[in-house]
């Protein structure tokens, strides 16, 4: 922390270093970083040699003891509680508590300092679309090295719509998702109001609409449940889901025909062992088996 217009203190306390810096090791963290494999190395060792791994599984307290370090040690490479926000450059209570879901592990640049990147670099960043042009335009198609496609990406995204909800009226850091987590609110809408205009009411099933013998969200018209799109999609063609905003995106409505379909067959099956049970039951349980499913 400063300590003067121009001078600084570091306090080293458990940080297993020292120095006017905190930049020379302590003798236990010199041998722990010297014997403690890199990140790399570790995700190396994590996604090859499938044998050896196949091995472990088959061994319960091996497989879940190094588990548990995975978990841990991914854990430990983010600060939690968060350390700071874009609004301060030192630690600060509002980091914690402001539900912003974008943190920082280290402090923003200051004010005062010559360049966008502190004491080096440009004076001037160069421009975002420069940027983009070229690191991500493909001239040809290029195989992601992991075998995956840009449907994990938009799998990605519908999942952490449940509980990613940006508060526009604060800013776009910061959340107003309050709810449970993994509970496919972006399936089921947010609140009851929501969920009982997209529910068929009937078999426990979901609303949908059949488009050339093929199962689809039924329109906002048809559930009065408002969705956001862009101006030019005619008024037949706006599905209705349980998330607002995916009519912006169509990988994103495609997820959610998927689990709507995935829905209303899982009702099917249900209502087939289950003779006896009502509607709101049958819709419950679905709701639970596919929680379980995502």
């Amino acid at each position: 922390m400063t300590t003067g217009v121009n001078q600084y203190e570091c306090d080293c306390t458990r940080t297993g270093y020292y120095g006017e810096n905190c930049m020379t090791p302590e003798f236990f963290t010199w041998l722990k970083l010297a014997l403690k494999p890199s990140p790399n190395t570790v995700h190396y060792i994590l996604t090859h040699f499938k044998g050896a791994w196949n091995i472990v599984n088959n061994i319960p307290f091996l497989r879940d003891a190094i588990m548990r370090y995975v978990l841990t040690s991914r854990s430990h490479l983010i600060d939690s509680p968060p350390t700071y926000n874009s609004d301060y450059n030192y630690k600060n209570w509002e980091a914690y508590s402001n539900l912003s879901y974008y943190t920082r592990s280290l402090p923003p640049v200051g004010l005062d300092c010559p360049t966008p990147m502190g004491v080096k670099g440009k004076k001037e960043l160069p421009d975002s679309k420069l940027i983009v042009e070229k690191f991500l335009l493909r001239k040809k198609f290029i195989p992601d090295p992991q075998g995956t496609n840009v449907m994990f990406t938009f799998f990605a995204q519908h999942f952490t719509h449940q509980f990613f909800k940006t508060d526009h009226k604060r800013g776009p850091g910061f959340t107003k998702a309050l709810g449970h987590g993994v509970d496919l609110n972006h399936i089921y809408g947010e609140t009851l109001e929501r969920q009982l205009k997209l529910r068929l009411l009937k078999d426990g099933k979901l609303k949908y609409q059949m488009i050339d013998g093929e199962m689809y969200p039924p329109t906002v018209k048809d559930t009065q449940a408002e969705m956001i799109y862009p101006p030019h999609v005619p008024e037949h063609l706006q599905f209705s889901v349980g998330q607002e905003v995916f009519g912006l995106v169509p990988g994103l409505m495609m997820y959610a025909t998927i689990w709507l379909r995935e829905h209303n067959r899982v009702c099917d099956v249900l209502k087939q062992e289950h003779p006896e049970w009502d509607d709101e039951q049958l819709f419950q349980t679905t709701r639970l088996i596919l929680i379980g499913e995502t």
